[in-house]
């Protein structure tokens, strides 16, 4: 909560003025600022935040606006952002223009009219209050001042209403509410609409929960559903379908407040049960708690909850918010009060624990609910953020409205974007002691500290099976179940389905945990990676050529495997990694087809490449032929200018070390090479090569399937290379081969390959009706087998199609749709082809 001093110097008028003088002036402006706040609150349902106060006891005092001071913010900010507000919104509950200048006329006006009649300005009510409170509620409609009725209503119409009746006109609310510390809430509607059913009195619960991590917005929430009770208690017919209540209490357990400038402790965390008992005596201003024995004050907190709320004798309906309960000294024995309360008391708890009452469970704000309100904070704080940087502080602080709030100050505070966004992931700066540093603490030692940190390892969600694999194979199933419940019930763990994951933020404290134990760090990460090996093991030598590569499963795990991958490539644990490579490589190749070559084939190019240097050191000549040749295909596949010149290297190192490869080696490499010849327009030796091909494939080296396979590749790469050098006539004879050899075997999906080559030979023929027909049928295959890349090819055949029909206008729209394709896999060649054809339409 931010504090500013008090300072007297602009009440000084010709030398010291007496003490008494001073304090007199003090209470005065306590007194127009509490005027201020419930005008606000009566007329606007809004409440002054503690900068409001702040800046009002400034201007009050008599201080100009360019001196005005809030700590954690710039003057600029206060200057151009805070006052501007602050006399927006009194001038909207006053119905007048309210400036710095007339700010304490008027609100001396204001306290002037409703002192005769005024029950109370402040939040301490005396007896005496209470008791013509009661007596305004029996008054007859004649005794009822200036035509207000038996509802705290003005008639329509009426001209005899002024600020002073206004504060007559709304009931008496006993209360203690936290003033918000934002003048608008964002989001968690679906959260305050559950609340404010479980706090109806039609709802039977009268002990309900929010549970979640700490930083996620449940005191935030609390307070929000509360002080919309608060509105509704005072003006019902406004809020019909809101709870109502006499009396609202808050307790906070809290210890500390993050601010922008860093963690404050508080100085009067209520921790115990009796805290709780003497806030509630002191709010509702009838309970004399001193002196009595502990079960003394329990009976008579409960009698007076219990009491009545007016003359009608009615119960006394109460919200009793307890903030914090798992820093409480005895939770159990708060819990074991609350559950005895009368059944007019509802009673709120926030709590990171889960528990077995009424829970609102809150977790991360959802993408838009959070975007929206780093917005609001900037604009409130006066921050200028762009889309991007927006978009990277939602990274950064992973939706936690805590983290928000403390960017932005910190932005605020002329913090540069970089080191606010370095700040997030920090595991021992402000936000992440204030979020997990008492939860994680409690954990050190037991088994769900060592679930916590193995779960850190992974980037995302993994079966219960795995993380028990991982962390602690000496521990019992039952016992890690029972520490996995733990982490969920303490929020730190999130159960998505039958998989187990963690917030960013919690990923980074946790991550920090496991390097502060560098003893379980090193087991539990050899049971990491040996769990990737024993995973990937079944995907190792799966097919990629047909569209129905078996690799279910995998996908789910990938960024938890592509992870352990880097990490060994990182500690230099090359047998590993090489095993994990052999078994994944098969499947980078086919979703980099499918899903965009970025991505998948960029993995492969970072891990090839560290595998080359590896095995050369190590002599192992066998190995750095197969992973060259992997690497050169992989380049030859991107068809970039650059990546074919390393390629050409590649495969005339794998050369000199084909004596170490048999003769289906030498067989793929002058293949492939033919390939990279082609692309290079070199086509007599990409035929040479070919021909090598040919020469060395011997069916005894292959199984029946892959040789037949093989001849059609062959076959396949031929006729390309005829298309490629203009040899129309003898590409359509090769591809026609390769077709009715590819439906002997039943490679599909090289049946359509080639038959995609026919219809661009059937176009150049003036063959347009068999192009057509080819292209149709080969664009319904493709999407429905899921293959973006088949589908941007014959889309860019169909432009070239309708182009030769005479339709310029179409041909552009299926070019675009390709083009777009392309691009969204990552093939830049393709791309530019796709583009220069729209560029000559």
């Amino acid at each position: 909560m931010l504090i500013a001093g008090w300072h007297f110097s602009g009440l000084r008028r010709g030398g010291d003025m007496a003490l008494r003088t001073v304090t007199t002036e003090k209470a005065k402006i306590t007194e127009l600022i509490a005027v201020a706040d419930r005008l606000v609150g009566d007329r606007l349902h809004q409440s002054l935040t503690d900068v409001d106060k702040i800046v009002l006891e400034q201007a009050l005092r008599g201080s100009k606006l360019k001196d005005i001071q809030v700590v954690g913010y710039s003057q600029g900010t206060v200057e151009r952002v805070f006052a501007p507000r602050l006399w927006k919104l009194l001038s909207q509950a006053c119905s007048q223009k309210v400036g710095i200048k007339n700010l304490r006329l008027i609100l001396e006006d204001y306290s002037q009219q409703a002192q005769p009649n005024t029950l109370s300005i402040g939040s301490d009510f005396s007896e005496n209050a209470l008791d013509r409170a009661d007596e305004a509620a029996t008054l007859a409609p004649q005794d009822l001042p200036n035509g207000i009725d038996l509802e705290g209503r003005f008639p329509q119409g009426s001209l005899r209403e002024s600020p002073a009746q206004r504060f007559i006109a709304q009931p008496f609310i006993l209360e203690n509410l936290p003033a918000p510390t934002s003048t608008a809430f964002i989001g968690r509607e679906a959260e305050i609409e559950r609340l404010l059913h479980l706090l109806s009195p039609d709802h039977a619960a009268h002990l309900i929960s929010i549970a979640g991590i700490g930083g996620v917005g449940k005191t935030s929430l609390a307070v929000e559903c509360a002080r919309r009770c608060l509105a509704a208690s005072r003006n019902p017919q406004t809020y019909p379908n809101v709870p109502t209540f006499n009396a609202l209490i808050f307790v906070s357990a809290k210890l500390c407040y993050l601010q922008s400038f860093g963690l404050l402790q508080r100085f009067d965390p209520m921790r115990s049960l009796q805290d709780i008992l003497q806030q509630i005596a002191d709010v509702l201003g009838e309970t004399e708690l001193a002196g009595a024995s502990l079960n003394e004050q329990i009976h008579m907190i409960r009698r007076s909850l219990h009491g009545s709320s007016s003359a009608s004798h009615a119960p006394r309906r109460t919200l009793l918010i307890i903030d914090n309960l798992e820093t409480m000294e005895n939770p159990q024995m708060v819990l074991s009060f609350l559950h005895d309360l009368p059944p007019s008391v509802k009673s709120l708890v926030t709590t990171r624990e889960q528990s077995v009452f009424v829970p609102v469970r809150l977790v991360a704000m959802p993408t838009d609910e959070a975007l929206s309100l780093i917005q609001h904070e900037a604009q409130e704080k006066g921050v200028a953020l762009n889309p991007t940087e927006r978009r990277a502080l939602l990274r950064a602080t992973g939706g936690l409205p805590v983290a928000i709030h403390y960017a932005i100050g910190q932005l605020a505070n002329d913090f540069d974007l970089a080191t606010v966004l370095q700040g997030m992931s920090n595991p021992t700066g402000d936000v992440a002691r204030f979020c997990f540093e008492t939860t994680v603490n409690g954990l050190r030692g037991q088994p769900s500290h060592h679930l916590l940190m193995a779960l850190a390892m992974f980037p995302t969600p993994v079966l219960r099976e795995t993380l028990f694999q991982v962390a602690d194979v000496a521990t019992s199933p039952d016992a890690l179940q029972g520490a996995l419940s733990q982490l969920c019930q303490l929020s730190l763990v999130n159960q998505q389905d039958n998989r187990y994951g963690m917030l960013p933020l919690t990923q980074e404290y946790a991550l920090a945990e496991l390097k502060a134990h560098p003893d379980f760090a090193q087991v539990a990460r050899q049971r990491w990676v040996a769990w990737a090996l024993h995973f990937s093991e079944p995907y190792a030598n799966q097919e990629v050529k047909t569209w129905h590569s078996s690799f279910d499963g995998l996908q789910e795990e990938w960024q938890n495997l592509r992870a352990i991958a880097d990490f060994c490539m990182t500690e230099g644990w090359y047998d590993e990694l090489l095993q994990i490579w052999n078994n994944v490589k098969a499947y980078t190749y086919s979703m980099g087809r499918r899903k965009g070559r970025t991505d998948y084939w960029g993995d492969r190019l970072r891990w090839t490449e560290w595998l080359i240097a590896q095995a050369t050191q190590r002599s192992q000549w066998r190995t750095l032929a197969e992973v060259m040749l992997d690497r050169a295909w992989t380049l030859t596949a991107t068809r970039k200018p650059r990546a074919l010149e390393e390629a050409e290297q590649l495969f005339e190192q794998i050369q000199t070390l084909r004596d170490y490869q048999d003769q289906p080696f030498q067989t793929e490499w002058a293949k492939k090479m033919s390939v990279l010849r082609t692309q290079q327009q070199q086509f007599d030796e990409a035929h040479q090569l070919l021909d090598e091909a040919e020469a060395l494939l011997n069916p005894a080296d292959w199984p029946a399937g892959k040789y037949a396979r093989q001849r059609v590749q062959l076959l396949y790469y031929r006729g390309m290379t005829y298309f490629k050098a203009g040899q129309i006539a003898a590409a359509k004879q090769v591809f026609e081969t390769a077709r009715a050899q590819a439906h002997e075997v039943g490679w599909e999906r090289a049946v359509r390959m080639t038959e995609n080559w026919l219809a661009d030979i059937a176009v150049r023929e003036g063959k347009l009706d068999e192009s057509e027909q080819l292209l149709v049928e080969g664009l319904r295959i493709a999407e429905q087998q899921d293959d973006p890349t088949r589908s941007a090819y014959v889309k860019r055949s169909f432009a070239e199609l309708v182009q030769a029909r005479g339709n310029p206008s179409e041909a552009q729209r299926w070019a675009r749709e390709a083009l777009a394709l392309f691009e969204q896999l990552g093939m830049p060649y393709e791309a530019e082809e796709t583009q220069a054809f729209l560029n000559g339409l």
